[in-house]
């Protein structure tokens, strides 16, 4: 299949690790500039530059600014087409401080690259045709995926297997027009009546398929972004208490003072690779207190009404296994 490649004007640079220190930092440039930026700014150990650097090899060095090392890094050249964006792309490992990385970044800056917006790489990706709209998605649901089962679901996106089905479903209608045209341009075969019944009886099984995949949307949505589950109740009946249960840490304060939770606390547990992002909400009451009003009880509202699971808690003792069994019988 041919491919329409998208070019860029410009070159885009961006940190490509977590923000904050770390042992090691990524910053990733893309486009036809990125190999002429890397070569200003990198010296080889040997005293190699970027350009004399093979595709997809390794190069240990030093990035340098104004004459002085910036940085010891290493240095990664991958050229077009066989890369994330299909463009040429130049990646830079360096220690994972955070000033370090931003100067290297800013360097990369004034060297003529552009700040890449969020998603810009994997958006190049797409129009370049190294990925599809699905795989696209699949890009951001592996990087946020909560359990096992969110991220094999994702991975499988990535690979191609949705891509796949509705590519099948397409060839399928077009085989069936085929059939179609076929039995008008050629009246004298007799083959029309025939035709139209063979089309039906495909048309009837390609329904079927699409509406079982249809039917796999909301298990997606859940493994993608967990069930919303609800903890409410009146001050002080334990649902701070079954939120730290649930966590197994202390993530939210608990004490006998009514009132105490004034904000939404939202974590995610797993249970049996479904994600459950529960919120631990204000007591419900009647009060006077202005902030208590606006930021508790009013976000406390509208989590009762938008969660999937609302849970009641009524001074009951916190037991643990009986709410994972009946969450799991729920799920299922």
């Amino acid at each position: 299949m041919e491919v329409n490649f998208v070019i860029h004007d410009d070159t885009i640079s961006a940190v490509a690790t977590a923000l904050g220190d770390g042992g090691i930092g990524i910053i990733r440039i893309s486009g036809n500039k990125a190999i002429e930026i890397a070569n200003n700014i990198f010296r080889g150990i040997n005293g190699k530059k970027a350009e004399d650097i093979k595709t997809h090899q390794v190069s240990y060095g030093h990035i340098i600014a104004d004459g002085e090392i910036l940085d010891e890094v290493i240095l990664i050249i991958m050229k077009a087409p066989n890369t994330y964006t299909r463009e040429d792309v130049v990646e830079i490992h360096c220690h994972g401080g955070s000033l370090t990385v931003k100067h290297i970044l800013d360097l990369t800056l004034r060297q003529g690259a552009r700040l890449a917006e969020p998603g810009e790489f994997t958006k190049r990706a797409f129009l370049n045709g190294r990925l599809d709209l699905t795989q696209a998605q699949a890009v951001m649901d592996i990087i946020r995926s909560k359990t096992d089962a969110s991220l094999k679901m994702a991975l499988g996106h990535l690979s191609g297997q949705f891509a796949d089905k509705i590519s099948s479903f397409r060839h399928e209608l077009l085989g069936m027009i085929a059939h179609l045209e076929a039995s008008i341009d050629f009246p004298e075969d007799e083959i029309e009546e025939f035709a139209i019944a063979d089309v039906k009886q495909k048309v009837n099984n390609l329904v079927a398929e699409i509406n079982d995949l249809v039917a796999t949307a909301d298990t997606g949505k859940i493994l993608r972004e967990g069930l919303e589950t609800a903890i409410i109740g009146k001050p002080n009946v334990g649902k701070s208490s079954l939120l730290n249960a649930l966590l197994k840490e202390q993530r939210a304060i608990v004490t006998d003072i009514p009132g105490t939770t004034r904000d939404i606390i939202e974590e995610f547990i797993n249970i049996e690779g479904i994600p459950l992002k529960i919120i631990d909400t204000a007591g419900i009451r009647e009060t006077d207190d202005f902030v208590e009003q606006l930021f508790g009880m009013k976000f406390t509202d509208n989590k009762i009404i938008n969660c999937n699971i609302v849970l009641a808690a009524n001074n009951l003792a916190v037991n643990i296994e009986n709410f994972e069994l009946q969450a799991k019988k729920g799920i299922k």
